[in-house]
């Protein structure tokens, strides 16, 4: 901006001589949206309007820098004006466009950011709940294991159990043998079980 307005005084627009305001005002508002729109969730209300006005803040600060498309120089005797209205605002329809996405954003993200609303609220109210409960006092605690009958505790001496014997062979045919891991049956000739693949020994026959 300096270099134009110090270099080329001879150009005029419609907005040369507080351009510098207009710019530097414009371009805050575009940085200011532009932050606030990223500091908000996607599927938010607040989100989807700072985008949009971001957008509208750039189109101002392009619709400025430009001039609205009409500039004017003047050299000595000579005279020229410049219209480029046309090509200012199918750039400015452009720019605008992403609005679509701004908007497209919120509608993909607003069922997911209501969902963890809700949840976030369950949940605080279920730790409002938990802190509102009173806490169990010490006197409460002994009465309750004093309540308790002393013969839901009692277990009976070691001597009073009596041994249970190992289960009794089970019969093999004579002219068999046993398989010593599953325990299966196989003909007097075999030497590998069918069963599971041990090896037969010499003392596994009945």
């Amino acid at each position: 901006m300096n270099l134009i307005t110090e270099n080329y005084p001879q150009l005029a627009t419609a907005f040369m001589p507080q351009i510098k305001m207009f710019v530097l005002f414009f371009g805050g508002m575009v940085v200011a949206s532009s932050t606030l729109e990223a500091a908000h969730r996607p599927g938010t209300y607040t989100r989807m309007v700072f985008g949009l006005f971001a957008i509208a803040f750039v189109c101002m600060w392009f619709f400025i820098v430009f001039g609205g498309g009409v500039a004017e120089l003047t050299y000595g005797p000579y005279f020229v004006r410049f219209d480029m209205s046309m090509i200012i605002y199918i750039v400015m329809v452009g720019l605008s466009l992403k609005g679509l996405l701004v908007v497209s954003t919120f509608c993909d993200f607003k069922d997911h950011e209501r969902e963890r609303v809700r949840k976030m609220r369950l949940e605080h109210m279920e730790k409002k709940a938990r802190a509102s409960r009173p806490l169990p006092t010490p006197q409460s605690r002994s009465a309750s294991f004093a309540a308790m009958k002393s013969t839901e505790f009692e277990v009976t001496a070691d001597d009073d159990i009596e041994h249970a014997g190992s289960m009794p062979a089970r019969p093999v045919a004579s002219g068999m043998k046993v398989c010593a891991v599953c325990g299966a049956e196989a003909p007097i000739k075999d030497y590998v079980c069918r069963n599971c693949g041990e090896w037969f020994h010499s003392d596994s026959q009945e």
